[in-house]
C-alpha cells in the first residue's frame, strides 16, 4: 500500500435512491485544512523536548493464555514527572505450544481481540472487533514503516515462524538476523486516547484510565502446517514499559488542565454487527439505529468465512499501479473532511429509522462475513481530577 497513512479509507459516495450505480472514491481522512495565510510561520517551536527515562516493571500476573483478560493500569508517577504519550506497552515473550504452528501477521494488534477502557469504574470505550479493524488500518503503512515494527509482530512468514518457535531449521538469513535482535520478544502498544493529548501528569488524578485486553483463541491468530493443528500459545515474562520526563515545570503545565476542567476527545468505535452475506444475494439491506451525538462513519470490513491469514480481507477489488488492492467500504457521515475536527458527524438521536443502507452486489463464488463498525466522536470530561462524564 502506498498511502502511508493508517487512517486512509475507501469511501462510498451515497447517491440518490433513483441512481443505479455506486461510485467509489478514495481520499485521505487525515487531510488538514490549509493555512489561510501563505506566508504564515510560527515564531516558537511547538515541540516539547526533555530527557526521557524508560521504565520497565514486572507485570502481575506475568503470563497470560488465550481467552484471558489483561488489566493494564496507568502507572502513578512522581509529582514532578510526566508520562510520554504513545510510550506505554506490554512487552512479553511469545511462547508457542508446539513446533508445527506460528503466529499470523501483526501479532501486537491480533492479541487485542477486544479492548475496553475504564475510568473510575465506568466503561468509556468497548470494541469487540479491535484487532480486525486495526490490522486493516496497518495495511496502509508504507513498507518502510512496516519493516521497522517487527517487535509489534509485523514481519515475513519466515521471521514469524522463527519468533514463534525458535526453528533451528529455518535458515532464512533475514529471519535469523532479526531473531538475533528480538528473540521471542513482542509487544502490545497501549495508546488509545492517551496518544492524542500530549504529556500526562497522573500524580493528582483521583482515577486513571484502565485498559482491559481480551486475548483471542489460538486458532484465530495462528496458522499450522498442513495436517497439523494449532495447540495454543502463552504470553510469558510480561512487563509494562513506559517513558517519563522528570521536569517540575512540565508537570505543572500538564497537570493544570486536569486539575480544573478538561475534555479528552477520541474516536469511539463499536462493532455493531457481524453477519454472513450469501454468495447469491444481490441486494443487502442494513439498518443502523444506535444513538450517537456525532456519528462519523460506518465501516464495513469483509472476510471469508474461514480466514487463513490475518490480513485477508474481501472487498471492492481495485487495480492500481500494478497491484490489486482491497478497500474497505465506508459511508462518510462527516460535514467536513477533517479528522481533527470534533463533532462534525451526523446526529443520530430520537429517530425512528436511523440510517438505512441498501447495497447492490453481484453474485460471488462463496459466502462472505461482513463486520459493520460505527465510528463516532467521543469525549471524556474531567473536572478536579475526577471523571465528570462521557459522551459519544
Amino acid at each position: 500500500m502506498d498511502c502511508g497513512n493508517p487512517n486512509c479509507w475507501s469511501y462510498i459516495q451515497v447517491l440518490p435512491k433513483q441512481t443505479k450505480e455506486i461510485n467509489f472514491t478514495k481520499f485521505n481522512i487525515m487531510d488538514r485544512t490549509a493555512e489561510l495565510m501563505p506566508n504564515f510561520r510560527r515564531m516558537n517551536r511547538t515541540e516539547i523536548t526533555g530527557s526521557r527515562t524508560r521504565h520497565v516493571l514486572t507485570f502481575n500476573p506475568n503470563s497470560a493464555k488465550p481467552g484471558e483478560e489483561i488489566y493494564v493500569n496507568i502507572p502513578k508517577l512522581k509529582a514532578d514527572s510526566v508520562l510520554v504519550p504513545d510510550s506505554i506497552a506490554l512487552v512479553f515473550d511469545s511462547k508457542n505450544s508446539n513446533t508445527k504452528s506460528w503466529f499470523r501477521n501483526n501479532l501486537g494488534k491480533l492479541l487485542q481481540k477486544r479492548l475496553e477502557i475504564r475510568l473510575a469504574g465506568e466503561k468509556v470505550y468497548d470494541n469487540s472487533g479491535k484487532s480486525l479493524l486495526e490490522v486493516y488500518k496497518d495495511l496502509w503503512l508504507h513498507k518502510k514503516q512496516r519493516d521497522d515494527i517487527v517487535e509489534d509482530g509485523i514481519a515475513t512468514e519466515a521471521t514469524r515462524k522463527k519468533i514463534s518457535k525458535d526453528d533451528a531449521a529455518n535458515d532464512d538469513a533475514d529471519a535469523t538476523a532479526l531473531f538475533g535482535v528480538f528473540g521471542t520478544k513482542q509487544r502490545i502498544k497501549v495508546n488509545k486516547i492517551f496518544k492524542d493529548h500530549g504529556l500526562y501528569a497522573p500524580h493528582n488524578m483521583a482515577n486513571d484510565l484502565q485498559y482491559v485486553i481480551t486475548l483471542p483463541a489460538a486458532d484465530e491468530i495462528m496458522s499450522a502446517q498442513g495436517g497439523e493443528s494449532v495447540e495454543g500459545y502463552t504470553l510469558e515474562n510480561i512487563e509494562l514499559e513506559y517513558k517519563s520526563i522528570d521536569n517540575n515545570d512540565l508537570a505543572r503545565k500538564a497537570e493544570g488542565p486536569y486539575g480544573s476542567e478538561r475534555e479528552l476527545s477520541f474516536e469511539h468505535t463499536t462493532l455493531m454487527k457481524k453477519s454472513e452475506w450469501d454468495k447469491n444475494s444481490t441486494i443487502i439491506n442494513e439498518t443502523i439505529n444506535i444513538p450517537r451525538r456525532s456519528m462519523k462513519a460506518i465501516v464495513m470490513l469483509f472476510t471469508n468465512k474461514t480466514k487463513s491469514d490475518s490480513e485477508e480481507y474481501v472487498c471492492i477489488p481495485q487495480h492500481r499501479k500494478g497491484q490489486d488492492k482491497k478497500f474497505a467500504l465506508v459511508i462518510d457521515l462527516r460535514t467536513a473532511n477533517d479528522a481533527n475536527t470534533y463533532g462534525n458527524g451526523a446526529k443520530i438521536q430520537n429517530t425512528q429509522s436511523g440510517i438505512l443502507v441498501e447495497i447492490t452486489k453481484k453474485a460471488i463464488t462463496a459466502h462472505v462475513v461482513c463486520y459493520m463498525f460505527v465510528l463516532s466522536d467521543g469525549v471524556i470530561r474531567i473536572a478536579n481530577g475526577q471523571l465528570a462524564g462521557v459522551k459519544y
